[in-house]
């Protein structure tokens, strides 16, 4: 049966843009700070109708307007770090921000486009094919981290990484797609439907067993204070209040270093100086240490001079123990027009209209070597480090046995930034299967078992410590993702190239 396809003007404005624009809320909805996780199982379906039989131009255009409005109702707390807190003019903040709003959207209108090429039983499988091969692409911001507060569902992320929870999420959006279509052709059957209810209900029952078995293998208790600071970003680096913010974090420390835990953990760029430079404060803090007896782990910008007498800064976190040992970790995965300009030297005029916000360049680190914390290999990352998988993964393959993410939300304000930037965490450690612990200076801060539990997580613009003990479970054999990394990813990448080449030989073939 031949589809009929509308003319390109007729989809723009008819029913079809509507359904993108439906796509897009139920989307938005499925995140935070809705955080309505499971409409994010049918939030797909829309679009996929729209685009059934669709010109290519259509396709693209759908899934575009689908993506765009997407990552701005979820992003939309990226203007408040340029403009408020960054100080960049506010025009030009809203032409940043649409920059990655437009790359971001372009993911979306090429899956969608892909799809519209597949008939209803392929798109069943090739949906979520597509859209997992898309995102190894882009490589953050995945679908699957919509399910990060359901524990039993994400445990599939040890074998496939957070892919694998996307490629359920897409199936199922597809499968539901598929028995609409035949319903409208009064030809449906629930078969394909049920079948995406089946893997999932096993994917969880599966999750349930692997949880219990994290459980049942225990683990050395690590307990951990994390001393939230909420320090207002426009107070953080001014010097008026430099003493004001030392001295509540060191007043923080004598508390929680009372109840004797085995670390305690400042957030990102807590202290308020150069460590190591400045001598009076850098004292202070090694006092606090020394007389408390417990190891401390805080944020704090490095410098150094370089061997060609070039200043050299550094978002860096630092390890101090009791006895007078000092470690430091460098961030490797910086943020573009927060820590660093991208192509300053050929953006000469576009540079100095930011200054203001970012003076100069801070130099990336490279060792994902842990540190050693009272006894436990740590590994350490920055802020928005942790959505990246391969950083986390290199650190446990270098030996460590739990992470630690310090960060600083306050730039995003009453947003929903921290929560986002959360969801990333239990995958990590179920990818690895470690704890991992979040010091976050205005919140949100949280501990998280290997299994993926977020426990005790902070309410946002707090002053408190939190304090828990997890489990780090026993050296064992490294789960499958942290030996072979994003494979499912790489071969629905391969299956998408396939599939697409095929498809055009087909077209080709059929062609009088």
């Amino acid at each position: 049966m031949e589809v009929k396809k509308n003319r390109f003007p007729v989809n723009l404005g008819g029913r079809p843009a509507g359904l993108a624009l439906l796509s897009a809320i139920l989307l938005i909805l499925a995140f935070p700070p809705f955080g309505l996780h499971f409409a994010a199982f049918f939030a797909f379906v829309p679009l996929l109708i729209a685009v059934d039989g669709k010109r290519p131009a259509t396709a693209l255009l759908l899934g575009l307007a689908m993506g765009f409005i997407f990552f701005a109702g979820a992003l939309y707390w990226l203007y408040t770090a340029l403009a408020v807190y960054g100080h960049i003019n506010p025009l030009l903040s809203v032409l940043l921000i649409l920059l990655p709003y437009f790359y971001l959207a372009l993911y979306f209108s090429l899956f969608a486009w892909l799809v519209s090429r597949c008939s209803p039983g392929e798109a069943v499988i090739m949906a979520p094919v597509y859209y997992v091969a898309l995102e190894c692409i882009r490589g953050t911001l995945f679908l699957g981290q919509a399910l990060h507060a359901s524990p039993p569902m994400i445990q599939i992320a040890s074998i496939t990484g957070v892919a694998g929870v996307s490629f359920l999420v897409i199936f199922v959006n597809a499968a539901i797609c598929y028995y609409l279509r035949q319903a409208k052709q009064g030809a449906a059957s629930p078969l394909v439907p049920l079948a995406a209810l089946a893997v999932v209900a096993v994917n969880v029952f599966w999750g349930m067993g692997e949880i219990r078995a994290v459980e049942k293998a225990g683990g050395v208790p690590f307990t951990a204070a994390l001393v939230q600071g909420n320090i207002p970003q426009d107070e953080k680096w001014d010097r008026r209040f430099q003493d004001k913010v030392l001295n509540r974090y060191l007043a923080m420390t004598r508390e929680a270093a009372l109840k004797k835990p085995d670390l305690i953990v400042w957030p990102e760029a807590a202290a308020p100086f150069y460590f190591g430079n400045d001598p009076g404060y850098t004292q202070m803090v090694r006092s606090v240490v020394r007389d408390g007896g417990v190891p401390l782990l805080f944020g704090g910008l490095a410098y150094e001079r370089g061997q060609a007498g070039e200043d050299r800064y550094y978002n860096s976190a630092f390890v101090v123990t009791p006895d007078g040992r000092e470690r430091r970790y460098d961030k490797i995965h910086l943020v573009p027009f927060g820590e660093y300009i991208p192509f300053r030297k050929f953006f000469y005029f576009f540079t100095q209209k930011v200054t203001d916000a970012i003076a100069g360049d801070t130099i990336a680190g490279t060792s994902t070597e842990p540190l050693p914390v009272d006894g436990v290999s740590t590994g350490i990352q920055i802020c928005y480090e942790i959505i990246f998988p391969q950083g986390s993964r290199a650190f446990v393959q270098h030996g460590a046995r739990l992470m630690v993410n310090v960060t600083n939300d306050a730039w995003y304000g009453r947003s929903a930034a921290s929560a986002q930037e959360l969801m990333a965490l239990p995958f990590r450690a179920v990818e690895n299967r470690v704890p991992v612990l979040r010091a976050a200076n205005t919140g949100i801060s949280a501990f998280v078992t290997a299994s993926g539990k977020i426990m005790h997580p902070t309410p946002l613009f707090e002053t408190t410590t939190v304090m828990e003990t997890v489990l780090i479970p026993p050296i064992g054999a490294p789960t499958f993702y942290n030996r072979f990394g994003d494979v499912f990813a790489y071969a629905c990448v391969a299956g998408a190239v396939w599939h697409f080449i095929a498809g055009g030989v087909r077209r080709r073939r059929r062609k009088p």
